[in-house]
């Protein structure tokens, strides 16, 4: 081999070889090795310490539910008229009996002038008729009227005695119909949509305006077939709403006897306690207990974080060392230890 074909040999080994040093070099091959344990820190008495135990906790679980109210109205016209006036928007509170919409009553108020007129009328007419028929009585005593002319002035007297009664039914329509052109409130709450504006003819049976009693709010939940068949009327649950990231009780006031057959789940209906930050149509889960379960529950002070990490100081012959658990749920302010603990253990809140 001469020497040209030597160093086109040799550059490439050698090159491989100084970067397989250098990588083992990097690695620490060259380095004494520390074998793995526990960082231990000297403490002849730690403080606050706790002796970890096991503890029975009821196993909840969660069923999709939402706000509704028990009272709900849809407002609308019995009469067809133009609306005037509507007096309330959405989110106002209003009482009982608090004029809401104002409808055009022209026509109405003509009606019902015509029906007084026609029955002052008939009324006047009637007078007539009475002493016609109290004249025509005595002249047949004295034998000076026929029987025809008495029969006659009867008849009058009882035609206009029903007409006068059909006046006062017709007045009585005209009057109602006129207490139709305002609407008042059926109940008092809140108003929660406005469907119509000052302006458009309202129709009888079209809504105009949506109310509800926010003391009736209750919680509605699809619980899945085998849990909904351990509950039973009043029974005391527990209820999250997420957006408030509220927690009240509840009172299950409920069951409705039917599944339904494509979820395989029933509607559980419970009553909660009025929050003024509640709202119709909030999502909410309803916490169902499924059963107890025995587990190891630290105090969350005894806890420390780092990123995705947690540890906790550990206490062995006197001395602490730092040691990582993995944590599952929370119970107030205890943490389900899922590993890393045993019961029996000694855990220390200072790392001295």
């Amino acid at each position: 081999m001469n020497s040209l074909t030597f160093r086109k040999v040799a550059a490439p080994i050698g090159a491989i070889l100084i970067l397989a040093v250098s990588i083992a070099w990097m690695a620490g091959l060259f380095d004494d090795k520390v074998a793995p344990h526990d960082v231990k820190l000297a403490s002849s008495n730690p403080q606050n310490t706790l002796q970890v135990s096991q503890s029975r906790v009821p196993r909840m679980e969660s069923a999709p539910a939402s706000l509704k109210a028990r009272e709900t109205t849809l407002i609308s016209s019995r009469i067809m008229a133009r609306i005037e006036k509507i007096n309330v928007r959405a989110g106002d509170q209003i009482t009982q009996g608090k004029p809401l919409v104002v409808l055009q009553n022209s026509d109405l108020l003509s009606q019902v002038e015509q029906a007084k007129s026609k029955l002052d009328s008939l009324q006047g007419s009637m007078t007539e008729a009475e002493n016609a028929l109290t004249r025509m009585q005595n002249l047949k005593k004295q034998g000076l009227a026929s029987t025809a002319e008495l029969d006659q002035a009867q008849a009058m007297y009882t035609r206009l005695s029903g007409e006068i009664q059909a006046a006062i039914q017709g007045q009585k329509e005209a009057e109602t119909a006129l207490s139709y052109s305002t609407i008042l409130a059926p109940i008092s709450g809140r108003i929660v949509d406005r469907k119509a504006e000052p302006g458009n003819m309202a129709t009888p049976g079209q809504p105009l305006l949506a109310l509800y009693n926010p003391m009736s709010l209750l919680i509605e939940a699809d619980v899945r077939e085998a849990l909904a068949t351990t509950l039973s009327l009043g029974q005391q649950l527990s209820v999250y709403i997420d957006s408030l990231d509220l927690r009240i009780p509840a009172t299950i006031a409920e069951l409705v006897p039917a599944a339904d057959p494509n979820a395989h789940s029933f509607v559980v209906k419970a009553e909660i306690q009025f929050n003024e930050q509640s709202r119709p149509g909030m999502f909410a889960r309803l916490q169902i207990p499924v059963s107890d379960e025995t587990l190891v529950l630290i105090p969350l002070s005894y806890v420390e974080s780092f990123g995705q990490l947690d540890r906790v100081w550990v206490v062995n012959d006197g001395q602490l060392s730092r040691r990582f658990v993995r944590l599952g749920e929370v119970f107030a302010e205890q943490v389900e230890v899922v590993s890393g603990l045993q019961a029996g253990e000694i855990i220390s809140k200072l790392a001295e």
